[in-house]
């Protein structure tokens, strides 16, 4: 692809000696700071706090945040200076209204280079455009944003119309008209005029933007008595006074509301382009990389830029550290000329980042990055910090811990298995070893151990029981489904407090793999096995397919060094002896191989394996004797590779036997032989799973699509009681549901789950593990993410329908009311009670509205998503008023032939 100069927003790239503003001299360079400058024609002028998440849409801001290394600012950072040797994470936003000039945009782009030149080409740009801000800018601004229109700042009236919208940053956005044409089904509007400050809510608006929008209100009116709630499509209810100004502004008669406002949607992609840029002929080229999952190894060149292309997630440019200046400098320039290049969307994101500065953001779209790093803080911790030195109690006082090794305890509380096959649900003794069959699933209630009195320690924890369902990777869909079922069951009807854990084969989360203490074996088919029970140790956690005296023969893998992370897993058939893996056989006698390079942890949970199918014999790498061949032989139907290659010399002076075949090559150590888990198997070989810094999501579904909103720099006081977030902490996705969510939502729960998984713009497989918990019941491992869990948080907190309920019992004593439907009303007939929410307990303000004449059409000519025996639904409230002189939440309660013989009345039906 060749890039022209034509197709590059201007940038300042021949400027070798960049004079750097005087506002942008003033920062010091070792500081944690938040600051934001607004371009007013060619000025640069920093922004007052107080005006700080304030823009106007025709002008273009600069946003600089320096931060600790994976920490965070906000708008309400105070500037801090820090030693010269500490690290500091830079960011420079440059933000653009949707009105903003051609100008002021060359200008802005000016003034950030100065802004980058002076902390040494080293902040991560990102170029912002308004309605389409990024998480990180978004993170600022926690209250929101409020965006004005510059062509009324100086206008005389003072009368405004805004457009809300926001599950949880909320936007503000200032109309330039008060008309109906800005309305719409999905928003929130605020009508403001010099008498009353009108608060409109959409039908298909979320219970948390209602809540805040109300919150956002009582900002704008010092005076609480002035606001005046007023529900979509029961604008006849308002009080005469009220009805009277709002329809001086906003005629009734004239009323049209968008019922699907248009929402921003974001392609979804999962595969990120790579380019390397390149001059030939002093002409700019990119040179698309062959790359299925980008690797940190493609960025092989610091000399120059390369382009990652994820569409929707945003373009980014890497810019080598040895790359010339005009390179830096001119990037985000070479990345605007890519998007026009590829006739993306304006708003599509663009950011810069340097070489050795990667941003988390960044950094996470290569699923290796951390691994390829050698970087061990975002890895599990080594069993001897854990289990070693601390017992269920330290895991209990210490949610951090528990987080940081997935642990809840030690693993040694009771439990119950089950096991699902076919249309049976069997339970399991579970007083013997852990033997799995990968054609099943299996259900495990397993109770969390606290060995502490102290009441504190027990919410510590937060869960009494742990649900797990594991599904074999072989396990039928209707096994698996049943599985489920049955695991919900248990989960939603277990009085105690709970958490449900849904895993597949080779996800297994840490702590389900400590109840088994790494001695869990999964095999492919049912066999006869006779498993030992060690009496020295406590084995009440362990389960037994069979016990026979003759059993078969087969070979296991063991996965993993320490009791939380270890697995057996059946090789069939088995073509590599490697020398960094330990396998333990079982024939007439039962050998525990190790190779050469294996660490001695592995040894010993092998070691443990063994000890499981009995009496066994320690063999090492290249010291067989002959009796383990032998077994080996007779395992395997072609000749056996020891790391790779055919050890023939070492096999015969071992008096091992061949059967001659020629066997199918492995590499790096995988198993060729299971091919439904072939891309498992790349996970496994590696003892402790690289993950990333831990990422909360809102998530929602509107009209049947799923929806998701990041929240960087996340805190306790993120998570609202009315909306389901997830916690992606990558060996683990957590879905927390709100007290107060929907039915729907808290139904769907493992859907949402799925939605996410099979969206997320990272290499991830979409059958990763799941666990769902509910507010109140959070467990240890789940709190820690979170700094300073309080947990009283949620005492005083008032939903948005408790809000309504209050409002309007205030409103019967006022002479104003706070909400329409109230004081005197013909249609309030629960003073404690708005008609809209009456209405919404029979989801009567869920279903697309339509004018009277629509409705009583013929069949034909209905919209197809009308059901013409329920057209009266369809209906706004004071339509539905008008017609039958009643709610809908009385004419629901009439007998039906009542309701019929209005509706035919009416011609409804």
């Amino acid at each position: 692809m060749e890039i022209t100069t034509k197709e590059m927003e201007a940038h300042s790239n021949s400027i070798s000696d960049i004079k750097v503003d005087a506002s942008f001299r003033k920062i010091p360079k070792n500081a944690i700071c938040f600051h934001v400058w607004k371009i007013d024609e060619d000025r640069l002028e920093a922004e007052p706090k107080s005006q700080y998440g304030i823009f106007i849409d025709d002008c273009a801001y600069i946003i600089y945040a320096a931060s600790p290394v994976g920490g965070y600012v906000n708008q309400h950072t105070i500037t801090r200076e820090v030693k010269s040797s500490s690290t500091l994470e830079r960011f420079i936003h440059f933000w653009l209204g949707e009105n903003v000039s051609e100008q002021k945009r060359s200008n802005v782009a000016h003034k950030i280079q100065e802004l980058d030149s002076y902390f040494s080409n080293t902040a991560t740009e990102y170029r912002e455009t308004q309605a389409n801000e990024s998480p990180r800018f978004l993170s600022y601004f926690k209250a929101g944003i409020t965006v004005k229109s510059g062509l009324l700042l100086n206008s005389p009236d003072v009368n405004r119309l805004y457009q809300l919208y926001g599950r949880h940053f909320l936007r503000c956005f200032e109309m330039k008209s008060i008309s109906w044409e800005h309305f719409g089904a999905d928003h929130i509007m605020f009508l403001n005029t010099a008498q009353q400050f009108y608060v409109w809510i959409g039908r298909s608006s979320s219970n948390i933007e209602r809540r805040n929008a109300i919150e956002l209100a009582y900002t704008h009116r010092v005076n609480s008595e002035d606001i005046m709630i007023v529900d979509d499509g029961y604008e006849q209810s308002m009080p005469e006074k009220q009805k009277r100004e709002w329809n001086s502004f906003l005629p009734l008669n004239q009323r049209v509301v968008c019922q699907s406002s248009s929402m921003i949607e974001k392609t979804i992609c999962n595969k990120m382009k790579i380019y390397k840029c390149c001059y030939r002929n002093n002409r700019l080229h990119l040179d698309q990389l062959d790359v299925v999952i980008p690797t940190k190894d493609d960025l092989n060149d610091s000399s120059t830029v390369f382009v990652l292309d994820g569409i929707a997630q945003g373009v980014w440019l890497w810019v080598g550290n040895q790359a010339p200046q005009q390179e830096k400098t001119g990037a985000l320039g070479n990345g605007r000329a890519f998007v026009k290049k590829k006739k993306y969307p304006y708003n599509t994101p663009v950011i810069r980042v340097t070489e050795g500065h990667e941003p988390m953001e960044f950094m996470r779209l290569f699923p290796s990055w951390h691994s390829d790093s050698g970087d061990s803080q975002f890895s599990l911790k080594p069993s001897p910090t854990v289990l070693g030195k601390f017992d269920s109690l330290t895991l209990c006082q210490r949610p951090k811990m528990a987080a940081d090794t997935q642990l809840i305890d030690d693993g040694t509380g009771e439990r119950k298995i089950f096991r699902i096959v076919k249309d049976q649900v069997i339970e399991v003794t579970a007083n013997k070893p852990a033997l799995f069959v990968n054609t099943s699933s299996y259900v495990v209630q397993y109770s969390v151990v606290c060995n502490s009195m102290n009441t504190s320690d027990s919410e510590s924890v937060g869960v009494k029981q742990v649900i797990f369902q594991w599904n074999g990777v072989e396990a039928s869909a209707d096994v698996t489904s049943k599985a489920e079922k049955f695991a919900q069951n248990l989960f939603e009807n277990v009085t105690q407090k709970n958490m449900f854990v849904q895993m597949n084969e080779f996800d297994e989360t840490p702590h389900f793999l400590q109840l088994f203490e790494g001695k869990l074996i999964i095999l492919h088919t049912e066999k006869k096995v006779f498993l030992q029970t060690n009496k020295s140790t406590t084995n009440n956690n362990i389960n037994v397919l069979q016990n026979m005296q003759k059993t078969d023969h087969f070979i296991l893998k063991i996965f993993g060094d320490a009791t939380y992370n270890a697995k057996a897993i059946e090789v069939l058939p088995l073509n590599n002896l490697n020398s960094k893996d330990c396998y333990v056989v079982q024939s007439e006698h039962v050998w525990v191989w190790c190779g050469q390079s294996s660490t001695g942890d592995a040894r010993e949970m092998a070691k443990k394996v063994g000890s499981v199918l009995g009496e066994n014999s320690l063999v090492m790498e290249n010291k067989e004797p002959r009796e383990f061949w032998l077994s080996v032989g007779n395992l395997m139907s072609q000749t056996l590779i020891v790391n790779g290659l055919n050890n023939c010399n070492s096999a015969a002076s071992n008096g091992s036997t061949s059967s001659g075949l020629s066997p199918q090559g492995i590499t790096n150590g995988s198993l060729s032989g299971i091919a439904t888990a072939s891309g498992s198997m790349q996970y496994l070989q590696t003892t402790h799973k690289s993950r990333w810094q831990a990422q909360l999501f809102l998530v929602w579904t509107q009209r049947g699509k799923f929806f998701s909103q990041e929240i960087m720099g996340y805190e306790q006081s993120d998570l609202s009681p009315e909306s389901v977030y997830i916690l992606d902490a990558g060996i683990l996705t957590y879905v927390w549901l709100g007290k107060y969510a929907t039915a729907s939502e808290k139904e769907k729960y493992l859907s949402l789950a799925q939605h996410y998984l099979e969206t997320v713009p990272m290499a991830r497989r979409p059958n990763s593990a799941v666990a769902i918990i509910r507010q109140h019941d959070e467990p240890n491992i789940f709190k820690g993410f979170f700094d300073g869990w309080n947990y009283k948080h949620w005492q005083n907190y008032v939903n948005y329908i408790n809000k309504r309920q209050i409002m309007a019992a205030v409103s019967t004593d006022m002479e104003t009311p706070l909400t329409n439907g109230c004081n005197g009303s013909n249609i309030c007939f629960n003073a404690k009670l708005p008609p809209a929410l009456l209405n919404n307990q029979k989801d009567f303000d869920r279903h697309q509205k339509y004018p009277i004449t629509v409705l009583q059409q013929e069949i034909e000519f209905l919209p197809p998503e009308i059901n013409p025996l329920k057209r009266e639904v369809h209906l706004t409230h004071d339509d539905f008023v008008s017609l039958f002189h009643m709610s809908f939440w009385e004419f629901d309660d009439l007998p039906a032939w009542k309701q019929q013989e209005l509706k035919k009345k009416h011609k409804l039906f």
